[in-house]
């Protein structure tokens, strides 16, 4: 049976260093990320074989663990959401902690949850660096290992932007599959018979998906299906939902398995499909995204013509492809110069000196290993070009640069205590903890 596999991508900027969890956040978790989680508890709660993937980014993890954050998303919902008492239910039956529902699902089979790589940058352009690779890579699976009690099988990358060479980092850390933009997946070092039905196992042993362009207009938010008025009636938009979730399933059924005339099918044939919260949130101004998923979760379920199937599942019935490589995913201007400035190059520099760093970590203080781990995390979050995500309106350019500048800043503020004879300890600050057991003796992280 055709499989097809659904990738949902949760993840949401940190504020600038020195800063709390703001409106944005608590606006994003009311009105997309809970109400999109609620909708997957309902898919899990059925039962059956039919699973899903859940990628997750550790900036969005940070905030949903972080005290404060589910303090203002909890004010915020009883603020705009005391109609809602499905939803305030669904908040107190898991305390608030976002991560309970997806650890529950994780250990049931019914989801397949992964993270994202530790930042969102745009990988080609920062991971030349092996020490940079390891640590998006290999701490970002760490910190899923430790925040949902599992460690991850594979690892998504932000944009589907791939480099060669990314999966070595990959396949050091157990992680067994990743995903790429299908134009990627079929310019590779090999035009694989199946065309993108079936994973190209890179000679590391780690298998890259082809992932397809979705093939409705669910993210659209120019002519959507979010931009059908019946969304704005309670009466009316369940209908709308099942309109729109039954043509964005024959679509992709339709799309998905009509390969081209030359390709060898594969037994088990499959496509991936990735959708964002946030492209969800943007498509859906007036609501609606939740009730749209929670109907195509239902389809996906109910089908006897094909079967929902998380990428972890499918690479484990289908272990074994033609060994070859992707393409690198050049990007554009903003992968190359974010808004045309020289932020990558400061990182390249920065990431030389934290090279250094490590080099000396076995004869590093412990009072110095926590400014060698801020140096980390700082980087990290300087690289990210995500500045489009918040789920209202954005950021603009410039204040996204301000914010990778604080956070370039704070690398050199470490750097600087790191050289000192007599380091301070680092202070705590305030706002959400990025990568919290970040361990620069684990060789399997960096």
């Amino acid at each position: 049976m055709p499989a097809l596999a659904l990738v949902l991508e949760l993840h949401h900027p940190l504020p600038p260093p020195g800063r709390g969890a703001g409106p944005d956040w608590a606006r994003s978790a009311v009105e997309v990320f809970w109400p999109l989680l609620m909708a997957i508890d309902d898919f899990a709660a059925r039962g059956g074989d039919a699973s899903i993937t859940l990628a997750i980014s550790p900036s969005w993890t940070a905030l949903a663990a972080d005290p404060s954050a589910r303090r203002r998303v909890r004010r915020e919902l009883e603020r705009v959401g005391n109609g809602n008492r499905p939803l305030l239910r669904f908040l107190a039956e898991h305390g608030g902690d976002a991560m309970a529902p997806i650890r529950s699902w994780n250990a049931s089979g019914a989801v397949s949850a992964i993270p994202t790589t530790a930042s969102h940058a745009w990988l080609p352009s920062v991971a030349a660096d092996p020490t940079v690779a390891a640590a998006q890579i290999g701490l970002a699976a760490a910190d899923h290992a430790s925040r949902f009690d599992a460690r991850p099988a594979g690892v998504w990358l932000p944009f589907l932007a791939y480099a060669p060479g990314l999966e070595t980092a990959m396949a050091a850390r157990g992680l067994r599959f990743f995903g790429v933009a299908e134009h990627a997946f079929l310019r590779g070092t090999v035009l694989p018979p199946t065309r993108a039905l079936a994973p190209m196992i890179t000679p590391e042993g780690v298998a890259a998906y082809a992932v397809s362009p979705p093939p409705g207009p669910a993210v659209d938010p120019h002519a959507g299906y979010g931009r059908d008025p019946r969304y704005a009636d309670p009466d009316l938009a369940p209908a709308a939902a099942a309109e729109h979730a039954r043509h964005f399933l024959d679509r992709w059924t339709a799309l998905a398995f009509t390969p081209p005339p030359d390709a060898e099918p594969p037994a088990e044939p499959v496509s991936v499909v990735a959708l964002s919260a946030h492209d969800l949130a943007r498509a859906w101004p007036a609501g609606g995204a939740e009730i749209w998923l929670a109907r195509l979760l239902d389809l996906l379920a109910e089908s006897r013509a094909v079967r929902a199937m998380s990428l972890e599942l499918h690479l484990a019935r289908n272990p074994v492809g033609v060994l070859g490589r992707p393409a690198a995913a050049v990007g554009g201007t903003l992968a190359a110069r974010p808004a045309d400035s020289d932020l990558y190059d400061r990182c390249r520099a920065a990431a030389d000196l934290l090279g250094f760093a490590l080099e000396r970590r076995g004869a590093l203080s412990p009072r110095e290993r926590l400014h060698v781990g801020g140096m980390i995390r700082a980087l990290l979050q300087a690289q990210r070009i995500d500045w489009s995500y918040p789920s209202r309106g954005g950021v603009a350019p410039d204040e996204g640069l301000r914010a990778a500048a604080s956070w370039l800043a704070r690398f050199h503020d470490h750097a600087a205590a790191l050289m000192s004879s007599r380091p301070d300890r680092p202070r705590r600050g305030i706002g959400p903890v990025f990568l919290p057991d970040l361990e620069l003796d684990d060789a399997a992280v960096l």
